[in-house]
């Protein structure tokens, strides 16, 4: 068996450290002091002195005053909230529903939490002497004042930068664990921010040997106009291995599948080149984008990474891929009301994601027998459009049904390039089918390869081979009470912590299938204005359980009802 060292180290030089609206001041206010001293002596505010978290799952219905932070908040405040020389770092799900005042410190994470109400940032440090549920706050040193001082404590406040060193992306067996590791820069400014950062990539397959196959580069540099809505623009250079669909499952389901299991759930390609970006933002819930890049595709090679179990198994071939150079312009959408990302029972959550291609294909990959013209030219030009539409429903205090529609593919022009394309089944997608398993019969609706009965002639790996793709989901759940110890209980320490928000049963469906844009033969090609009849549907069922993020589920075909039931195990809600 052989060992490859695998590095995750960060190194932090300075943290990050963002202010909504940082307001350089000499002496604070008087109106300032009067409301902090104010809440502070109002009955029912919650008084507290140094660090303090509220953790996930926590929720805090009242004012809260904080001396001396930090205030660490995961999960949710419900009030105002008054943080004097003390840091507010929101975390990821953590939200403040109320006005925000901070003096002598800053906000961190602004991008990651939620805020609602106004949010006001003194970086003035004040001195001040509390005797029991009374404030004082009095005027600073003279020292204080000092320019030098001044500067130093506005650039703490507005700027910072890191030396970085994380993992990038996800395990796989192409790449192993890529390390990025570089310089990271920032500044916030009234008016917005500048970030700018220069990572190298150095890849752990071959125990991270320095070839060009192991290295790579991803440079940025953005400009935000605005803090809760606004502008942003920037441009970016890049050599890196991106995964085909990878809106199925997330890169730590598929990170964490490669290493303990040797199972990969993505194929992979080379894109080498540089683009320029712009979108307008309004917070969390709005996003709509466009960019235009110069890109060098290539296909990946398997590698052979180090797995935990099953090491000396060989792994799923990755399937290669078209390689030439192409002028990409992609316009994208995001749209998200969800009351939770993490684990959302109403809202909606939109994607979209339209592309137009034009290059040069110097080497086409190879399909199977009918998948695309026989005597490809070398020029293309193609358009693709992606759509992603989940909706959440609260239909009971303790129940909620949920809908996901998925849907793309091909436009116009030549045929779409084979890393462009689709494929459906496996836990992503459609559970109660094997991913990237030969189906029977003489056409494979998921895949969109000729089928068994050429099993000889398919690409190695067996890569996605649809021009277009359906998928509809559904389903159903509901609390399930299986605590009889009462482990799960809400004032449980660990409970707040992010655990043990409760269980859930879940019942689903599924329905889809892939299909070719061609001469009809309604099987496997139709027509460019053409659906397939829903009898052609792929389906499947399930059940599961759901403990926190961690989901316990089984799916049968229905569709194939030879198929054998599928267990498997995923680490967030299936959408």
């Amino acid at each position: 068996m052989r060992f490859r060292c695998l590095l995750a180290l960060t190194v932090a030089l300075t943290a990050p450290r963002l202010s909504a609206q940082a307001l350089d001041e000499r002496a604070l206010p008087p109106e300032i002091a009067s409301e902090v001293t104010g809440l502070f002596a109002a009955p029912g505010t919650w008084r507290i002195e140094g660090r303090h978290e509220v953790a996930a799952g926590e929720e805090v219905r009242r004012d809260l005053v904080v001396l001396d932070g930090p205030l660490v908040v995961s999960g949710r405040i419900i009030g105002r909230v008054i943080a004097v020389n003390a840091t507010v770092e929101l975390r990821t799900g953590g939200s403040i529903d109320g006005d925000l005042l901070i003096v002598g410190g800053s906000l961190i994470g602004r991008d990651v939490g939620t805020l609602t109400g106004a949010v006001r940032t003194y970086s003035t440090r004040v001195r001040y002497a509390r005797e029991g549920d009374r404030l004082t706050v009095r005027e600073r040193e003279a020292e204080d004042e000092r320019w030098w001082r001044r500067r130093r404590e506005n650039w703490r406040n507005r700027g910072w930068g890191d030396l970085r060193l994380v993992s990038a992306r996800t395990y796989n067996r192409v790449e192993g664990l890529p390390i990025q590791f570089g310089p990271v820069f920032g500044r916030e400014f009234e008016w917005g921010r500048l970030s700018v950062d220069a990572l190298g990539i150095l890849r752990s397959a071959d125990s991270f040997e320095w070839t060009p196959q192991n290295v790579g580069h991803t440079a940025k540099a953005e400009v935000r106009l605005g803090q809760r809505q606004g502008v942003r623009f920037g441009a970016r250079h890049f050599d890196i291995v991106d995964p085909v669909d990878s809106w199925q499952m997330s890169d730590t389901e598929v990170g964490l599948a490669s290493f303990f299991l040797h199972r990969d759930f993505r194929d992979y390609f080379s894109r080498h080149g540089g683009s320029v970006f712009a979108s307008v933002f309004q917070r969390k819930t709005f996003d709509l984008g466009a960019s235009y890049s110069h890109q060098r595709w290539a296909t990946r090679d398997t590698r052979d990474p180090w797995t935990l179990i099953r090491d000396t198994d060989s792994w799923r071939a990755n399937p290669q891929t078209d390689e030439g150079k192409f002028h990409i312009a992609n316009a994208t959408l995001r749209m998200d009301t969800r009351n939770d990302e993490r684990n959302p029972w109403t809202g909606w959550l939109v994607t979209a994601d339209y592309e137009y291609g034009n290059g040069t294909i110097a080497r086409y990959a190879p399909t199977s027998p009918g998948a695309r013209d026989q005597s490809p030219g070398g020029a293309t030009t193609y358009d693709r459009l992606f759509v992603d539409v989940r909706r959440y429903n609260r239909i009971a205090p303790g129940a909620q049904i949920n809908f996901r529609l998925a849907a793309g593919g091909w436009l116009s022009g030549d045929d779409l390039p084979l890393q462009r394309r689709f494929g459906l089944g496996g836990p992503g997608t459609m559970p109660g089918f094997d991913f990237r398993r030969l189906m029977t019969g003489p056409t494979d609706h998921l895949m969109c390869s000729a089928g068994g009965t050429v099993g000889s002639a398919l690409p190695m790996g067996r890569p996605g081979e649809c021009e277009r793709m359906a998928l509809a989901q559904v389903e159903f759940r509901g609390d399930f009470d299986i605590d009889p110890f009462g482990i799960l209980d809400e004032d449980r320490n660990w409970r707040r912590r992010g655990w043990g928000r409760g269980a859930q049963w879940v019942v689903f469906a599924d329905a889809g299938r892939g299909w070719l844009v061609g001469t009809p033969d309604r099987a496997r090609t139709y027509g460019k204005s053409e659906l397939p009849a829903l009898s052609t549907f792929q389906t499947d069922v399930g059940f599961g359980l759901l403990l926190d993020d961690l989901g316990l589920y089984m799916a049968k075909a229905v569709s194939q009802s030879k198929a054998p039931v599928n267990f498997f195990v995923r680490l967030r809600p299936r959408f």
